[in-house]
């Protein structure tokens, strides 16, 4: 090869190189501060250019992930996740440096302070989870500037103050999920400006005054979830008008009674959940032709007349929860025979007999005049008595109190005490009676759309030590 080759070929790469673009400087040492304010230079070690297609921390499934738009002559950041890495500490000012942000995913983390108001500087983003951290101090207005914002999340935090109104700018905003994020007071008439809103998480905070009837303006409603909260009732009729939604939990309204009328047209449900809302009536005949709905929660409220025998033919319905109402009459006698996984029909007055338990039906019929053969019905009906205070408890042993290894196995004590057996599993829907007949647990309910299962229970090998009794403070 000879000179002037050598001289073509270095001016080739040179202006190949040239033609490379590279991540604006200012940003990338806004980024090595983030990076070291949060210690995370193991996991994100910079070692070539942030916008670099080929780094290990530029593919969506990478965590961290570093992404940018190489477009122009300077690349961008524009996506951040740093999700569910343990990192703590406040939220570093360098981040507002990033300007060009369209994503930023910090969820899942020990981040703690308050969300700073330069936050209205990313004014570029579009997708904002902040959810279960440690966040703390009132929800700034200033994310209301975020008007590009198509999904936000600051649920499980410990905010406080009532919801800024600024959140009704976010016209753009299809996502919101704020449950058990600590705010209250009511919820901003502002937010009837969120009309493109599909889903929105909401449960567990502290609002105040009545249950909103502007969600009516949310027509493109997929998801309400807004239980244990202090709102009153009654459940908007105009409710009925939201004929998209698949997932609908309302819980714990107060005050004002509320009627079934409204879910008559919401044939897409899925999952309608409306425990403990003062709901009055009878079980519309009409649910049982909804053929999506797997999930039916009317638990703890004060519905009236009979199950309806269409329930027997409830196809698609997996769970059914009506525990604690004012339901009388027969059981259906085929309602078993569905593909039914949980029936909770306790307390309530209801009669029939049950002679056969279909395998992989869990049933709770306890507080009622049901015939249970498949179980110490007797036992059941004379606990209930007792614990109802009609009749003395006169086959229960003379002492006075009763001590349970909660979640563990029968032990004793360094002082002698004998602790009962309590590592029963419990199914969905059941009843379980102490082998000392001294106490009863009536279960009801399952953990909705929990990933770990719907009878999900958390265990660990972990003790207390430095006590005697270290088997009594096990984590089960």
């Amino acid at each position: 090869m000879g000179f002037l080759d050598i001289c073509f070929l270095v001016l080739l790469m040179l202006k190949i190189a040239a033609a490379q673009p590279f991540t604006d400087p200012i940003e990338v040492d806004a980024l090595n501060k983030i990076i070291d304010h949060w210690n995370l230079r193991s996991k994100l070690n910079l070692s070539t250019d942030p916008c670099n297609r080929n780094a290990p921390w530029a593919p969506e499934q990478a965590n961290p992930r570093v992404a940018c738009d190489c477009s122009a002559t300077i690349c961008h950041i524009t996506h951040l996740k740093i999700y569910a890495l343990d990192v703590s500490g406040e939220i570093p000012k360098e981040l507002f440096v990033l300007k060009e942000l369209m994503d930023l995913n910090l969820g899942q983390n020990v981040i703690n302070g308050t969300i700073p108001a330069e936050i209205r500087q990313l004014s570029k983003m579009q997708y904002l989870s902040l959810g279960i951290n440690n966040l703390s101090g009132p929800v700034p207005p200033e994310l209301g500037r975020l008007t590009n914002l198509v999904s936000l999340s600051f649920g499980s935090n410990n905010f406080n103050g009532p919801l800024p109104s600024q959140l009704g700018n976010l016209v753009s905003l299809q996502q919101l999920y704020i449950d058990s994020s600590g705010v209250n007071g009511p919820i901003p008439r502002e937010l009837s400006n969120l009309k493109s809103l599909e889903i929105l998480w909401a449960s567990d905070n502290r609002f105040t005054g009545k249950l909103p009837e502007f969600f009516v303006n949310f027509m493109n409603f997929q998801v309400l979830r807004l239980e244990g909260t202090l709102l009153e009732g009654p459940i908007p009729s105009n409710y009925g008008a939201l004929n998209k939604l698949q997932d609908l939990r309302i819980g714990d309204l107060h005050n004002e009674d509320s009627s079934l009328d409204f879910v008559e047209n919401l044939t897409s449900l899925s999952i309608l959940s409306l425990r403990n809302c003062r709901i009055i009536g009878q079980l519309p005949e009409k649910l049982s032709s909804f053929g999506n709905l797997e999930i039916l929660d009317l638990s703890f409220n004060k519905l009236t007349g009979q199950i309806p025998r269409s329930f027997q033919d409830f196809a698609s319905l997996r769970f059914l929860y009506l525990g604690s109402n004012n339901l009388n009459g027969k059981l259906p006698p085929n309602i078993m025979s569905s593909n039914l996984t949980a029936l909770d029909v306790s307390f309530n007055s209801l009669s029939g007999e049950l002679t056969s338990k279909r395998s992989g039906l869990s049933m709770n019929v306890f507080g009622t005049s049901i015939s249970d053969r498949t179980s110490d019905g007797s036992k059941a009906s004379s606990t209930l008595s007792c614990l109802q205070g009609n009749t003395r408890c006169l086959d229960i042993a003379s002492s006075s109190s009763s001590f349970i290894n909660s979640g563990g196995t029968e032990t004793e004590s360094a002082d002698g005490t004998k602790y009962d057996n309590d590592s029963e599993t419990l199914s969905a829907a059941s009843f379980y009676m102490s082998p000392s007949n001294r106490w009863a647990v009536s279960s009801s309910g399952i953990f909705i759309s929990n990933p770990h299962g719907q009878n999900y229970i958390a265990e660990t090998g972990s003790q207390i030590t430095s006590t005697l009794d270290s088997e009594l403070y096990k984590n089960y």
